[in-house]
């Protein structure tokens, strides 16, 4: 079979190259086609070869059990380890100071001023803690006639709180007594031999304060808030009695790390009565607020809602409302800047003028200070934590501006007068310096510009102070300070008689000289329980006069020492 097919097959590959030469030697006709189809015929491969060998097992390791070892003795005279076994020496917590629930301090100076100080609190909180406070200090001897310009100062007070899971009541009761004599005359009246001095008229000051109030012990959940009531009641040697009765209640909300919110509210009721004047006063305050921080952006903005019934000629309505926005960006450690739009009410009584100022006399009117905006705005900064700078601009516009005169009919008793449309520039700039633990100081000095509707002067207001307060450790038993407070510019209200003022003649002006007040203090610790002090006042000697007529003492000295118990 194999001998025929091969024949078979050069025929038939040499007759189709006949055929296909002589197709294309007559290219375009059209010729006969014959296909053979073999139906028998097997097409075969070569088979290939397959690996079917299965993974050579590897040895299993033997039980960690199949151990043979031989123990040999030998004999070592040696002697016993002995082990001094101690618990490890490990603060978790800062060493505990000692805390001395007693506290005593007694001095005396010139100007026959003795001063005595005792407190004694509650070192353990439990359930319930408390406080209680003394201090005196007077001055038998004052700057004009010796015992006749004499001053004196008490205070006597207390507090309490109770402590429960998560709420904290708390309350407390102080009296003050505050002593001061009227010696601010013309040294003419009482040097002249043809007219009886009988000595200055003096005044006491009594003032009683009660409050009670609640509030959250955490202070760093979702809500914070804090509730209380006060009462307070004032008088003088004259005619002034004073009751006031006020709520105060504000909450803290915290929906996120980023987001606060603020809400505070006042209510005050206060009645008055004066030789020339008598009412009651209501004050309502509403001050919705919103914070925002974002890494160093800060911003707030919320709104005071006022309501306070003050009779002035003119007057719209009781009831005023008032932006408060706040914002401030710190681009880097060392420069940041801040700025505020802002207004409110400033609440008055006669007890904070005679804080202003204790030499008052009878009043005809007690007005609140209508702050109409306050636009300010600075820069700040600090540098490695022990620089710090901060210096701004502030212009406000405000009515019912309060100054003090002296009377006309007693030169030595001070008067409140108003104005109804001042503003006020300020230029403050403030420094601080830290050198770790040993030496820090603090400092601003402020410019003031008063721009007056209806006063001749900006009375008794300075144009510009400064103060610098420096604290120095040079090691941990001593602690000093030195403090310097300079006022320029204050001006007084001269007297006029009463043709004079009829005439509409202008006050006379009288400036006052600037005020320079250097203080130094210093606290030696002999043990943790002893100690001794030294302070002086007015070292300058300088005759500062910061009300009119009214000159005070010179220099000032008092040492003494403390005990804690």
């Amino acid at each position: 079979m194999k001998k025929l097919c091969i024949p078979f097959c050069l025929a038939l590959v040499f007759g189709a190259g006949a055929e296909v030469k002589a197709q294309i030697q007559s290219r375009g006709e059209v010729q006969d086609q014959e296909f053979v189809i073999r139906k028998d015929r097997v097409l075969t491969l070569p088979t290939q070869p397959r690996i079917f060998e299965k993974l050579p097992v590897l040895p299993q390791p033997k039980g960690l059990s199949d151990f043979n070892y031989q123990v040999n003795f030998y004999e070592l005279n040696l002697p016993p380890v002995k082990l001094e076994a101690e618990p490890v020496q490990k603060n978790y917590r800062q060493e505990r100071i000692d805390l001395f629930p007693g506290f005593l301090k007694a001095g005396y100076g010139n100007f026959a001023s003795p001063l005595l100080e005792a407190r004694f609190m509650a070192t353990e909180v439990y359930d319930w803690n408390y406080a209680i406070d003394l201090r005196h200090q007077s001055f038998g001897k004052g700057p004009v006639l010796a015992e006749e310009s004499k001053e004196s100062h008490s205070t006597l007070g207390g507090s309490a709180s109770y402590f429960m899971d998560q709420v904290e009541i708390f309350g407390g009761l102080r009296w003050a007594q505050d002593s001061y004599s009227f010696y601010g005359v013309d040294s003419a009246f009482y040097n002249n031999p043809n007219l009886e001095f009988t000595g200055f008229d003096g005044n006491v000051l009594n003032t009683i304060k009660i409050e009670a109030g609640i509030r959250d012990i955490e202070k760093t959940g979702p809500v914070s808030y804090e509730g209380k009531i006060n009462f307070r009641n004032f008088k003088d040697s004259y005619f002034v009695n004073e009751n006031e009765f006020g709520l105060n209640a504000k909450g803290k909300f915290r929906p996120s790390d980023d987001w606060t919110g603020n809400l505070g509210f006042e209510y005050f009721f206060t009645n008055t009565e004066d030789e020339l004047y008598q009412g009651n006063r209501t004050y309502f305050a509403i001050r919705p607020q919103v914070a925002y921080q974002y890494e160093a952006f800060n911003f707030s903005a919320g709104l005071n809602i006022i309501s306070e019934n003050d009779r002035i000629p003119g007057k719209s309505s009781d009831f005023r409302i008032f932006p408060n926005l706040k914002a401030s960006y710190q681009f880097a450690e060392e420069f940041g800047f801040f700025g505020e739009f802002s207004g409110d009410v400033q609440r008055n009584t006669y007890y904070s003028f005679v804080m202003e100022n204790p030499f008052l006399g009878p009043s005809e009117q007690l007005l609140n200070t209508v702050n109409n905006y306050k636009l300010a705005g600075g820069i700040e900064g600090q540098f490695q934590g022990n620089f710090h700078y901060k210096a701004g601009i502030d212009i406000s516009r405000f009515n019912q501006y309060h100054f003090f005169v002296n009377s006309g009919a007693d030169t030595s008793r001070f008067e409140i007068v108003y104005d109804d449309k001042v503003s006020v520039f300020n230029i403050n700039a403030e420094l601080g310096l830290k050198l770790s633990s040993i030496y820090s100081l603090n400092s601003r000095l402020d410019i003031f510009q008063y721009d007056l509707n209806q006063q001749q002067e900006a009375w008794h207001r300075p144009t510009w102070q400064l103060g610098i307060n420096n604290q120095v450790t040079p090691f941990k038993q001593l602690l000093i300070q030195a403090n310097v407070n300079v006022m320029g510019g204050l001006k007084g209200r001269g007297y006029l008689s009463p043709s004079d003022a009829a005439a509409m003649i202008p006050y006379p002006v009288v400036k006052l000289k600037t005020i320079a007040d250097l203080q130094l203090k210093a606290d030696f610790k002999i043990t943790e329980k002893i100690g001794v002090f030294a302070e002086g006042n007015n070292l300058l000697n300088a005759q500062n006069t910061r009300w009119l007529n009214y000159p005070v003492r010179g220099v000032q000295l008092i040492g003494g020492a403390w005990l804690k118990f």
